[in-house]
């Protein structure tokens, strides 16, 4: 599962007013005429933490594992491009 937070591009402390600013933001950066697939995981997003019920159901119930692809993508912002070495990922996911 796709962290919502990350999508949005805000912290998970984050209140409904920033929460709303940031997904008007963001529709704004990617409109469904040029991206949809974004425009959609931005839609999807917000309406799973738009409110402080929604945040609290995430937080307690979405414990899915992250997929290969995410996990990936959440390490290509800090890795030059290429395959992330071993090690990087054992500690990623919790091994040594």
């Amino acid at each position: 599962m796709t962290d919502p937070y990350r999508v949005l591009g805000v912290t998970h402390a984050a209140d409904d007013q920033a929460i709303r600013a940031a997904y008007l933001a963001a529709i704004r950066a990617c409109p469904p005429e040029r991206d949809r697939l974004r425009f959609e995981r931005v839609r999807a997003a917000y309406e799973s933490v738009s409110t402080e019920r929604d945040r609290w159901a995430h937080a307690l119930f979405n414990v899915a594992a992250p997929t290969v692809p995410e996990v990936l993508e959440i390490l290509s912002g800090d890795m030059p491009p290429g395959c992330p070495d071993k090690q990087r990922l054992y500690r990623l996911l919790g091994g040594r």
